[in-house]
């Protein structure tokens, strides 16, 4: 099945961030429209979508499609760009998502043109618009993932690591590498080495011991005895080396703490069994924090915090300034901190879908029916938190509140204006109690304006 969060981006139609293109053979409109994509906002190009939404699917192999279609895109899009390709199924028909977030190395290029989107338009760009891209990339070139790593040499690399994202990234049809048995070369065609050596970016994906140029990217795993943070540690430990090793290990200490836990629903007299957390989300949150942290700072890192009833992802990033923590809830551009870092995620198969890590955290905790993800965006850093099922919520609801859910059933929906009225309260205090539910997780809220709309989950109080 399509994901909701995708049927809701097809069901509002074309726009700025969306695009329908019906046929994956019209190569040079998807070329062009993924090109706009990265040049602006970003979005997602949906093909074998009819320009009226109408699901067509992309014909009876759309694996094939895909790969022949993800090689074809980055030989003609120029410079190298991060974009992810995704198959969905609805009703038997397979559609592709191809999610292009806004690019760091404008301006792209197909076939030798510049196209932007506008609207529900891709076009060529501007000369102004031109000029102004071009200045932006001198500044964009200077990234810190983009730097020369000092010191660094080839025989400091885990030669394995990066074998094993050439056999990975081929197997997939994720990249077409020239020679797939030339480690230093595949560096070099993923523009982590260059003339002036091995990038940082490099340093972190496939060193074997980067901490020792960059201290900051050590990672810290810590178990706490209760849930107070200055308690005593039952567990502490440092992780260094290339990145997706990292990962691997955070994963299989988190596992530990993956356990199936007993319960009875309500009105229910029957024991159900579920697991205490969602090996989903810790996964995507463990992903989402090694991609977009902030490596350049020295006082930065990473620190995965465990507690009896819950877990917290630190780490030293910070979130875009077009983007709010309320907009993580709900389909919002993705503009990656550190691409070229996001891209080898990509290719090892841990980030799937760029710019929906955190609609796929808080569906994986909806499913158990648990509190939902919370993330807090601070000037030290951005902490996402994830409560093991059963946790005891932190809200105290009004009475106004327990009698609007005792009344809705799950999937019953109800308007600003409907509360307003129900509860005979001012509009400032219907907006309060509702985004007090949605954060809690017994609403969801979709649309804009007048149109907004929350829907009661399945969540019981």
């Amino acid at each position: 099945m399509i994901f909701a969060d995708i049927r809701r981006q097809i069901d509002q139609g074309e726009g700025v961030g969306t695009a329908f293109v019906a046929d994956s053979a019209h190569l040079d409109e998807i070329a062009a429209t993924v090109c706009g994509m990265l040049n602006t906002r970003g979005g997602v190009v949906f093909v074998g979508v009819a320009p009226d939404g109408t699901v067509v699917g992309v014909g009876p192999d759309p694996d094939e499609i895909r790969r022949a279609l993800e090689i074809a895109l980055q030989e003609r899009i120029s410079p190298r760009a991060l974009f992810t390709l995704s198959i969905d199924v609805e009703d038997g028909d397979s559609i592709l998502s191809i999610e292009a977030p806004e690019g760091r190395d404008v301006p792209y290029v197909v076939d030798g043109r510049v196209f932007v989107r506008r609207g529900t338009r891709t076009e060529l760009v501007r000369p102004e618009d031109l000029r102004r891209m071009v200045q932006n990339r001198s500044v964009e070139a200077d990234r810190w993932e983009r730097r020369p790593s000092l010191g660094l040499e080839f025989d400091d690399l885990d030669t394995n690591q990066v074998l094993t994202t050439i056999s990975e990234a081929s197997e997939l049809g994720r990249f077409d590498f020239i020679d797939a048995r030339d480690g230093e070369a595949a560096l070099r065609e993923l523009n982590l080495a260059r003339s002036s050596g091995y990038t940082n970016a490099c340093d972190v994906l496939f060193a074997r011991a980067p901490a020792a140029r960059h201290p900051q990217c050590r990672v810290r795993f810590i178990q706490f005895e209760s849930d107070k943070t200055g308690s005593a540690y039952l567990d502490d430990q440092w992780f260094n080396g290339p990145v997706v090793k990292v990962y691997d290990g955070l994963i299989e200490k988190l596992s530990a703490h993956t356990r199936i836990q007993a319960y009875f629903a309500p009105g229910e007299h029957m024991r159900q069994d579920r697991f205490n957390y969602a090996i989903e989300a810790l996964r995507e949150g463990i992903v989402n924090a090694l991609a977009h942290r902030d490596y350049a700072s020295f006082s930065g890192g990473l620190t995965v915090s465990v507690f009896p009833n819950r877990i917290e992802i630190w780490n030293s990033g910070r979130l875009p300034r077009e983007i709010k923590v309320g907009d993580l809830k709900r389909p919002h551009p993705s503009i990656p901190t550190n691409p070229d870092i996001a891209h080898i995620l990509y290719l090892r198969r841990l980030m799937e879908r760029v710019g929906r890590g955190t609609q796929k955290i808080i569906a994986a905790c909806e499913a158990l029916q648990g509190r939902p993800p919370k993330w807090v965006s601070e000037a030290s850093g951005v902490t996402l938190t994830i409560y093991a099922a059963g946790a005891a919520s932190g809200a105290s609801l009004s009475p106004r509140q327990a009698q609007i859910l005792e009344w809705l059933r799950p999937g019953d929906t109800l308007r600003l204006w409907d509360y307003v009225r129900q509860q005979e309260v001012s509009e400032r205090q219907a907006r309060r109690d509702l985004a007090e539910l949605e954060a809690e997780g017994f609403v969801t809220r979709s649309g804009r304006a007048r149109a907004t709309v929350y829907q009661r989950t399945s969540r019981t109080v």
